[in-house]
């Protein structure tokens, strides 16, 4: 579409023809001028521009925070769970803000017995042994502050050996003494996967579950871990669960014949016999009272507990 040309405006004459020639080298003299005032203005104004937009490019470009894994929903963790609290020593902050962990195994966990350590992957549910002795176990790693002071204190007293499966989602740094000391009687720290994920469940990533929990716990701890205690007991005998195990180092897959929850003791078959496995969980309200009542039926039998570790 063609525009539209402008009106023909009225001749100039000849009396005005000077004013023009000499009106427009001086609107270039005074425009050149103002040009040059306005230079240093100009510039102060791009310097600070300048040295502005990096702090503004850095903070738009930090990270978001993002929370940790949540624990499994059948497994809450305690809003008070702090070993300080309980009157025991926490790992304690370093200089740039990072919790410090043991380099050294704790005193007085068993380690691996040589003589009956081999490569294959075996589940146990319960040890054959003719010696009178039977197998303490407590799993996952989250508990309220009263409940495991009075456990602690039980195992103390009666210097119990015992091999803790350890839930690594659930476990507090501060709590890291306490289950070192509650091992440190013979037992040891072993492996209950991450986030406590059923390996009977296809969406549980059996491999992640397994070998993320042994380099964390072998950094917690300064041991890695050479038993597995599946969650729920699912799929302890499933060839993916022993191919995970034995990729990150397990080769000893342990069940149970015999399990105490608040106080009440269930048998595969009863009384408690040599080589059972007891289950227990840290969680549990009367864990004290329990480890007193499954001492207590084990001396009726004539039976002590004694570190799984040197029987497997």
């Amino acid at each position: 579409m063609a525009g539209r040309r402008a009106a023909p405006g009225p001749p100039r004459g000849r009396s005005t023809a000077w004013l023009v020639a000499l009106g427009i080298p001086i609107a270039l003299i005074a425009v050149a001028l103002g040009l040059a005032a306005l230079a240093p203005s100009s510039g102060s104004s791009d310097a600070a521009t300048a040295s502005a937009a990096p702090e503004t490019s850095a903070a738009s470009s930090l990270p978001t925070p993002t929370a940790p894994p949540s624990p499994s929903p059948s497994m809450p963790v305690s809003p008070s769970m702090d070993a300080s609290s309980m009157g025991m020593p926490t790992s304690s902050p370093t200089e740039d803000g990072e919790m410090t962990v043991p380099t050294e195994p704790p005193d007085g966990q068993s380690s691996r017995n040589p003589e009956t350590a081999t490569d294959d992957v075996e589940v146990y549910y319960n040890v054959e042994t003719e010696d009178p002795v039977f197998f303490i176990t407590i799993d996952d790693g989250f508990y309220e502050e009263e409940p495991a002071q009075r456990a602690l204190d039980v195992i103390r007293e009666n210097q119990i050996p015992i091999t803790s499966f350890l839930t690594e989602s659930v476990l507090s740094p501060s709590a890291n003494d306490y289950f070192a000391e509650a091992t440190s009687y013979g037992g040891s720290i072993q492996n209950h996967t991450v986030k406590h994920g059923s390996f009977a469940d296809s969406a549980t990533d059996v491999e992640w579950e397994i070998c993320t929990a042994q380099d964390s716990l072998e950094e917690r701890f300064g041991t890695r871990p050479w038993m597995l205690r599946p969650p729920y007991g699912a799929a302890a005998n499933e060839p993916n669960v022993a191919a995970a195990a034995e990729g990150c180092g397990i080769n000893r897959i342990i069940m149970w014949n015999l399990y105490v929850e608040n106080n009440e003791v269930e048998y595969v078959s009863a009384p408690i016999a040599a080589g059972d496995i007891v289950l227990f969980h840290w969680n549990d309200p009367y864990l004290a009272e329990g480890l007193e009542k499954i001492l207590e039926l084990g001396r009726e039998q004539g039976l002590t507990p004694a570190p799984i570790e040197d029987y497997i």
